[in-house]
């Protein structure tokens, strides 16, 4: 298993962003790795899947769906954390 870089974690934060505002379909501009994903930002259940089918397309990663969990939605963090996990497994 490899460590996730610094750029590596700015490229998945980066697309975690975009791919959020087209799901959700508004600017994030105050979007923060503790912005939570629910409570904040009003992201649903039809929203996860669409939003890890377009991560998935960003980051050429594919997700083990077996592995995931609401944590993994909290914040922007907990979901940059999940997509780094599953990208070097």
């Amino acid at each position: 298993m490899t460590e996730t870089t610094i750029a590596d974690r700015e490229r998945i934060v980066s697309a975690i962003t975009t791919v959020l505002a087209q799901v959700l379909d508004y600017e994030l501009p105050e979007l923060t790795e503790q912005s939570r994903l629910f409570d904040e930002l009003g992201l649903d259940s039809t929203g996860v899947f669409e939003l890890l089918m377009q991560l998935e397309e960003a980051l050429e990663v594919e997700f083990d769906t077996d592995n995931l969990e609401m944590a993994h939605f909290e914040t922007v963090r907990s979901l940059a954390d999940f997509v780094a996990a599953e990208r070097n497994a």
